[in-house]
């Protein structure tokens, strides 16, 4: 995927699931894009994703620990909540799909979010 068709999925998945978070973006080199999405004060979506290497990740972060994610290092793996340090072998995921499991689990966490 190229980095602008990945940064406007990640917003549009953003939009459509945090839709009151504040979004920050950092692109290095048009090669790399970061993404933070603050929930509240202790929760935010982190996305990293780099258009020459293919490396993907997303994770929700919680009190700085990740909670839940989805990452291809090495292959595809999903962190569920109940087991954050889990590798549970994934088809990679869209970033709506991601982003879907990780508002469920971020609703776990804050049922207000």
């Amino acid at each position: 995927m190229m980095l602008d068709a990945f940064h406007q999925a990640i917003i549009s998945a953003l939009n459509h699931h945090f839709p009151q978070s504040a979004i920050s973006f950092t692109t290095t080199r048009d090669i790399t894009l970061t993404c933070r999405a603050e929930i509240d004060a202790n929760t935010f979506i982190f996305v990293y994703f780099s258009a020459l290497t293919g490396k993907t990740s997303y994770a929700l972060i919680y009190s700085g620990q990740r909670i839940a994610g989805f990452d291809n290092y090495r292959f595809w793996h999903h962190h569920p909540v109940e087991a954050p340090n889990q590798h549970i072998p994934c088809v990679e995921p869209t970033p709506e799909e991601a982003l879907t499991v990780l508002a469920k689990a971020s609703a776990k966490l804050n049922p207000k979010v």
